[in-house]
Order: structure tokens, then sequence, then C-alpha cells
């Protein structure tokens, strides 16, 4: 039975690590009612974005750049329940954050948490209860942690994905004071993590990118023959959470059509 429930807690907690390079983020419905669909923005660039009259690409002042950074883990396959916990039990972890580059400076800022301080991980509070037999063992991913971080250097991840876009002096000064002013004591799977951070920072340079993803989870699932309640009361039916998966995503089809560029060989070199 513990083996069955540490694989079930895999499917489970598949908001709580990072992204992928080819992540297959959908997933029709299915007959045992599994469905996974990303959630996109409604209109890409605010009313006010600097934007070129004739390409429709954002522009700056020179020398202001947005980047996003994201650090994969591995294939992620949301296609069915199991195609999850195989991935994720092969390649945990990951992360998103961004650097702020003026004539002067480059600094780089990141929402962190889940550390298990005060509260389990996400996963093991999953874990515990379905141990204490608890009719909503899902429930424990709309728990709000209180162990979030502010990371405001250069941490230990090593990006896989290096977006930049060009901004303007002011926005540049916008950015800074939010991510300076914004608080990090607390951590949610659903609402605010890195990914929510990494594009609260977006909107403010006036670009909207996608980090949602929904997900209808069946009540039971089935492991090696054996059915185990996922949830009994119908609000944890649907998991709508911020993930760099579906972010990675959007900035590779971004750059892809020249808004913002791919320059992660020019910043792995520039860490090194």
């Amino acid at each position: 039975m513990t083996a069955l429930t540490r694989l079930l807690l895999l499917i489970t907690a598949i908001g709580l690590v990072g992204c992928v390079q080819q992540a297959r983020i959908h997933a029709p419905l299915q007959p045992d009612g599994w469905s996974a669909q990303p959630v996109s923005v409604a209109c890409r660039f605010a009313p006010d974005a600097d934007l070129d009259p004739a390409t429709r690409t954002p522009v700056g002042d020179e020398g202001y750049y947005l980047y996003i950074l994201i650090d994969i883990a591995g294939n992620r396959d949301f296609s069915t329940p199991l195609s999850v916990a195989f991935s994720f039990k092969k390649n945990p972890g990951g992360h998103s954050w961004i650097m702020l580059e003026s004539p002067q400076s480059r600094l780089e800022y990141g929402h962190n948490g889940n550390f298990g301080l005060g509260k389990l991980h996400y996963l093991e509070g999953v874990y515990q209860r379905f141990r204490d037999n608890h009719p909503d063992p899902i429930a424990y991913l709309w728990e709000v942690m209180d162990d979030g971080r502010l990371e405001a250097k250069r941490n230990e991840h090593t990006p896989t994905f290096v977006w930049r876009m060009p901004i303007t002096k002011q926005r540049h000064q916008m950015i800074y004071e939010y991510v300076t002013q914004r608080t990090y004591d607390q951590f949610s799977l659903r609402d605010n993590n890195c990914a929510d951070m990494v594009t609260d920072a977006a909107a403010l340079a006036g670009i909207n990118l996608s980090r949602r993803l929904r997900l209808t989870i069946p009540q039971e699932t089935e492991i090696l023959g054996r059915k185990l309640r996922v949830w009994t009361d119908t609000k944890y039916r649907i998991l709508e959470f911020s993930t760099p998966d579906v972010l990675l995503l959007d900035l590779r089809h971004l750059a892809q059509f020249g808004i913002g560029s791919d320059v992660t060989e020019w910043y792995l070199g520039l860490k090194q």
C-alpha cells in the first residue's frame, strides 16, 4: 500500500516542480475523468505596451532588458495520471525566475518555497493524508506554505532556457520596485509561486504570459490493480495552478515568432 500511495502522490504533486523542453501538457478528457488543459491569456499585450508600430514586437531603451529564466527537469507527459507519475519520478525539480538588466547592472530575483519548514512538503502532506485516511488527500495541495523566500542573487539553478525582452527604463524601474517590495514569506502551489512572480513582473513590462494549467482529476485512481480515493469533496475535482511547464512552452512559442528572443547560450557563457 505504501508503494501504491507514493506512486499516486507523484501524480497529484505535478505542480511542485518545473517544466520541460518537449512537454505534453494537453490531454483531452479521458474515460476516467482525467484531463489537462493549459489556460491561455486573453490578450497578449497590455494596451500601453511599448511595441514597434510596424512589427508589433516589444521595443525598449538601449541597455534595458527583462530576462525570464527556467530550469527544466526533463520531459513531462500529462497524457494520463500514470505518465505524469513516471515523468516526475524520473525528472524531479525545476524553477523559474527573472533577471533585470540596465546599463549599470544585472540583477536576478526569484520566489522559492515549499521547504518543509513548519508544514510538510506538498508531496509529503498528501502522503500523510492518505495514511490518515483523510477523505480528500489531494486537498493538501490547496495549503499555503509559510516558508517562502526571496532569491535576490544567482541561485543554484542553471537555466535550460532563457528568454529576453527589451524594456524601457521606466518599466525597468517599475519591475524593480515590484520585486523588491513584494512579500515572499508565503508560497502557494496554486497562485503564489515562482511562475506567478515571473508573470507578474512580465505584466509590468507590458506582456501577458501563460503559466496556468487546469487538471480535472478522477475521484479514484487505479494503481497496479488497486483503487485509491483521491478526493471526496467535488471542489477538489479541478486543480488549477501556476507552473513553469506552461510558461516555458509559451516563451518558446513567442521566441519563434520574434517576440523576445532565446539567449540561453549567451547567459550560460555569462554565468561561466
